[in-house]
């Protein structure tokens, strides 16, 4: 049988799992992540957050839009960032996967 803790016994478990595994801890700001991506693989922030439809932006933008879902945030919440509609988000996560083999 599993003891329960306390709150203050959780809180410091979460802080030493989010030592070790920062991908762990709780979902960073999408604005603030979405930015980052686009510096690290040195696209223009109105490109990526445009209507920029080259082939190197968008599907950065879709691995961004795959990478927010994976930190669970929502299709609307990632298609408002993105000044899209849901459906364009999802079919780009789907997009991701086809590409990576999943």
């Amino acid at each position: 049988m599993i003891e329960p803790i306390t709150a203050k016994e959780m809180q410091q478990a979460y802080f030493w799992a989010a030592q070790c595994h920062p991908e762990l801890a709780q979902a960073r700001n999408p604005e603030e992540y979405a930015a980052d991506f686009a510096r690290r693989h040195g696209i223009r922030l109105p490109d990526f957050f445009g209507k920029t439809r080259t082939h190197d932006v968008a599907h950065r933008r879709q691995e961004c839009m795959a990478d927010l879902r994976d930190q669970g945030f929502t299709l609307s919440r990632i298609a408002r960032l993105f000044k899209r509609d849901h459906t364009t988000v999802q079919h780009g996560i789907e997009a991701v996967k086809r590409r990576k083999g999943l």
